[in-house]
This record gives structure tokens, C-alpha cells and sequence, in this order.
């Protein structure tokens, strides 16, 4: 794998996003090789818990790739959409217990991939937030799901439509991280709750995650692929066309025209 380095330790995965040039940017690749990666600690029983980080200081991840984005079309845009979502929902779906370790920005598919894991530890320098707005679309990887799930739907609304960013202690008041700690403790404290959680029975543990995740999961399916559709749609408007163009080219947006 060219972006994921992955580990494993007493019974420990550690999988490591390594693009920190790109601000650890998802492009179809990196998705790829992220579920790849989730899908090894998956048939690995040795494997009780799993923590996602970042390489670099900062960023956990940016998010999508806007340099890819920015060309996709409606039928490009649901693909990418679909690698995205496999990717959350290989980490919500997970065997065992997942923890990401956030670092920096997380963005976009940042957050989403915290709302995907069972707990986030979070270093006090962390910016997390859905700025998708701003690019003249909507997220695609199923914040627009989730997000309300774990805020309160008016709380997630105010989120989406502003695509304001979060700092770490305001994100832990949100119940959006469990944990905030210093920049420099942040991997000993992942690994020591992760150590918590491989020390007890597996079999119940993973069975305690199924239940949970089965309680708040009712028409979670149909909810995601009605976000794909609207997600994929904004790639056929001049609006987000401008706004990721100008992202790219760092300045203001142009006036969007509903088209």
C-alpha cells in the first residue's frame, strides 16, 4: 500500500494515513487502501481493537482530494461517493472496536470517518469540521446521517449549513470525541485505551458492538444511498463547479447562479 502504513501489536492494529504533503487528503486510492486496510485487521482474529491515525502534524485528514474532486461528474462523483461510504462503513461495521487518533485538521471525510469509529482521542490542537458547503456540495460519506445521530439533528444542521470548523474542546462538549489530550500524548493514550479494550473477553466485546450498532441502524442503508444520489447530483452544477475551482485557485467564489 503506497498511502497506509499498517501495524500490528498485541493484539493491536494501528493503521497510519500517510499522504501528510496532501494533508492526508482521500483520493480514490487512498480509500481504496483504507479499506484495505480495515478489511486485514477485519480477518485478523488475533486483532481485538483497531486505532486510525495520521502521519504529519497537520492534519488527520483533509478530507476528499479537491484537485480529483474538482473534474468528477454526476456518474465519477457516485463512484467516489461509494468508495467513501465502503471505507466509513468498514470502520462502523468493524469485527472489533474501533479508535481514531485526530491530529490537526479533520475535515470532510475527516469527521466522518470520527463519526464512523466507536471513540475518538482527540490532541488539543484538532480542527474538525464539514466545510463541504463551501464547495458547493454536500458531504458524501454520511455525515449528513450521522452527524445528526450523534449531536441532535438542529445542532448537525447548524454544522452542515455553516461548514464552521470545531476546536477540540468545543467537538468534546458536542460528544463528538470522548478524549482530549496534549499533541505529544495523543498516541500513548490511544494505545492505552486500546490496550483497555484488547484486555477484555473478544467474542463479547464484539458482540456488545454488534448489538449497539444494531439499535441505532434502522434505515441507515437507505439513508446513505439517499445521500449518494443528492451528494453525486451537486457534480452536475456550475455552482460547485466555481467553488472548488476557486478553492484551487485560493480566492473568493464568483456568484453562484442555482445552476
Amino acid at each position: 500500500m503506497e498511502f497506509m502504513i499498517y501495524e500490528k501489536k498485541q493484539h493491536i492494529a494501528v493503521i497510519t494515513m500517510n499522504r501528510p504533503r496532501a494533508l492526508n487528503a482521500f483520493n480514490s486510492q487512498m480509500l481504496d487502501e483504507m479499506t484495505e486496510a480495515l478489511k486485514t485487521a477485519e480477518n485478523d482474529l488475533d486483532v481485538r481493537c483497531v486505532i486510525i491515525t495520521a502521519a504529519g502534524e497537520r492534519a488527520f485528514t483533509a478530507g476528499g482530494d479537491i484537485k480529483e474532486e474538482v473534474r468528477m461528474n454526476r456518474e465519477t462523483a457516485t463512484a467516489f461517493a461509494g468508495r467513501g461510504k465502503q471505507c466509513v462503513l468498514s470502520i462502523l461495521n468493524h469485527r472489533v472496536p474501533v479508535i481514531c487518533a485526530v491530529r490537526g485538521y479533520a475535515l470532510g471525510g475527516g469527521m466522518e470517518l470520527i463519526l464512523a469509529s466507536d471513540i475518538t482521542i482527540a490532541a488539543s490542537d484538532a480542527v474538525i469540521g464539514i466545510p463541504t458547503i463551501k464547495l458547493g456540495a454536500i458531504p458524501g460519506w454520511a455525515s449528513t446521517v450521522l452527524l445528526p445521530r450523534t449531536v441532535g439533528v438542529s445542532r448537525a444542521k447548524e454544522l452542515l449549513y455553516t461548514g464552521r470548523n470545531l476546536s477540540a474542546r468545543e467537538a468534546f462538549e458536542l460528544g463528538l470525541v470522548e478524549m482530549v489530550t496534549e499533541p505529544e500524548n495523543l498516541m500513548e493514550e490511544a494505545k492505552a485505551l486500546a490496550g483497555v479494550i484488547a484486555d477484555m473477553a473478544p467474542l463479547a466485546m464484539e458482540r456488545m458492538k454488534k448489538s449497539v450498532n444494531r439499535s441505532m441502524q434502522a434505515e441507515l442503508l437507505e439513508s446513505l444511498e439517499n445521500e449518494t444520489a443528492l451528494f453525486a447530483a451537486c457534480f452536475e452544477t456550475t455552482d460547485h463547479l466555481e467553488a472548488t475551482t476557486a478553492f484551487l485557485e485560493k480566492r473568493a467564489h464568483g456568484e453562484y447562479k442555482r445552476g
